[in-house]
């Protein structure tokens, strides 16, 4: 039964709208989700229970008690099969679950990597772990195994390289089947980030490269990962940002540093928020607006007067704070919120899609 009402449903959207739109939302009416085009209207229309982003091509809706995915045109490609989908797809391929197994669909919904999996990650650089029978090896899109299932547990392939687990220690392999270090000089480490990761000797963090070479020593009391280029670390009490070869390009001076995203970084020191570049300018230091959020496409997020509005990357107001809340720019687009409705604006703050939803997603470029 539940498979015939989706067929009808299906038929409904196809026959009620035409698909030409490049852009595609999900959004939320007074109760039920849909998608909308770049012009705000209807694509596929509100009748689930829940929506998500738009990726490889598909959206995942849930309807009632269930997920299922749904191409631009309204088709909900695995209405009739058996399997449960619970994850969206990554690098072409979604995780599904049939009879307690776990195997991956292609995004026509068809099985192409047969659910005998106990567990199962996402594919990452072309390969994902998979768990079978007690141990964990990793298999490329094909289903073959890249790296046969023989440890106790791994992640993920992360920038090119896995976290593993053998009789409680934690290890890297990396794309060349290789297993580092030899020996447990490593107490803690974490994933991958621009060709390097943190590990930790003792009470202190360095870096080591995707062979496994430690390239910056063990010095630092607490670190970030590297994002283009720049690391924030910690050496006392204060934060900086090392380059690759271990030198401050950002001296120590910062109460707290971010991560950099989109060219800036979001620091703190005394009581404020600013951004530096990558050569220690600083931007929107004691302005008049408040800064709490990243750099996304050119443009972040600031409050002035209980309202949102934006900054350019030299610390102007190029959007003005009017609205009550707002998103990040994804692409060309931005989520924001006029009396209590949701819409969309472009770059230059003009409202493309009328606010009149209750909420919604990212607008996604097909």
């Amino acid at each position: 039964m539940k498979n015939f009402i989706l067929v009808i449903l299906s038929i409904l959207t196809i026959s009620q709208y035409t698909f030409s739109q490049n852009y595609i939302a999900a959004a939320l009416d007074e109760e039920f989700w849909g998608y909308i085009d770049e012009t705000g209207n209807w694509v596929i229309r509100p009748m689930y229970n829940a929506a998500k982003d738009f990726n490889s091509g598909t959206g995942l809706i849930r309807n009632l008690d269930a997920w299922y995915f749904v191409n631009k045109e309204g088709i909900i490609i695995n209405r009739s099969n058996t399997y449960l989908v619970k994850n969206d797809f990554s690098e072409g391929l979604a995780r599904v679950q049939e009879n307690g197994k776990w195997g991956f669909i292609n995004n026509l919904g068809e099985i192409v990597i047969q659910p005998q999996f106990i567990e199962a990650g996402d594919f990452k650089n072309g390969v994902a772990a998979v768990k079978l029978n007690s141990k964990w090896g990793y298999i490329d899109q094909n289903g073959k195994y890249f790296i046969d299932p023989q440890f106790d547990h791994a992640k993920d392939f992360e920038n090119g390289v896995g976290i593993i687990r053998e009789k409680g220690i934690y290890k890297y392999v990396n794309s060349n089947k290789e297993i580092f270090p030899a020996n447990n000089e490593y107490e803690a480490l974490k994933d991958f980030s621009n060709g390097f990761a943190r590990i930790r000797q003792g009470k202190f963090w360095g870096f080591v490269n995707q062979s496994g070479k430690i390239v910056i020593p063990a010095q630092f009391i607490d670190a970030g990962n590297f994002a283009e280029g720049l690391a924030p670390v910690c050496s006392g009490k204060f934060w900086g940002y090392i380059n690759t070869r271990g030198e401050y390009s950002i001296q120590p001076t910062l109460e707290t540093a971010k991560e950099f995203s989109d060219g800036m970084a979001l620091v703190k020191e005394g009581k404020e928020f600013y951004y530096v570049n990558s050569s220690g300018e600083q931007v929107g230091r004691n302005a008049s607006y408040i800064i709490k959020h990243d750099f996304s496409d050119g443009l972040a997020r600031i409050i002035q007067n209980g309202k949102v509005g934006y900054i350019d990357k030299s610390g102007n107001i190029v959007i003005q704070p009017t609205f009550e809340d707002a998103e990040d720019f994804a692409g060309d687009y931005a989520a924001v919120r006029l009396n209590g409705k949701w819409g969309f604006i472009n770059k230059n703050g003009d409202i493309v899609i009328e606010c009149k939803f209750k909420k919604v997603r990212n607008l996604i470029k097909l």
